[in-house]
């Protein structure tokens, strides 16, 4: 992979996850209304799901704006292909356990794994602009 480029993977598929958060917003407008849809307001399973569907939207915007900066950071093609891929697999993987845990508890005990894997981004970006600065 080109060294000057790695972020776009970042930009493309931040666009397109954001896009798949928007339909899903979408699909919960329909059912948002009904009062006793998975229980009252504040269960369990509205909970996970509305935490899904935050995280769908947050990381994918924060994938974007990563593959904008992480080019311009000091780190050697190896560090801004961890980091890129990292938010990567953070994005995907908050909202996906957040879904799994609405219906199996079990799913909560992979909560780590996204949750590492972005603040592994968010240490070598950090980290490259650090480096950039100084």
């Amino acid at each position: 992979m080109d060294k000057n480029k790695i972020g776009l993977v970042n930009i493309k598929f931040g666009w397109c996850w954001l896009f798949a958060g928007i339909l899903m917003a979408m699909w919960l407008g329909i059912f948002a209304f009904k009062a006793d849809w998975l229980g009252d307001y504040a269960s369990l399973q509205r909970r996970f799901l509305r935490l899904a569907h935050i995280s769908f939207m947050a990381l994918s915007l924060t994938s974007v704006l990563y593959g904008i900066c992480i080019d311009s950071s000091r780190l050697s093609v190896l560090m801004k292909t961890i980091g890129s891929y990292s938010m990567i697999i953070a994005a995907i993987f908050m909202p996906t356990i957040c879904l799994l845990s609405m219906y199996n508890s079990f799913f909560q005990l992979f909560f780590f794994i996204p949750a590492l894997a972005f603040a592994c981004s968010i240490f070598i970006m950090a980290l490259g602009q650090i480096r950039r600065v100084v």
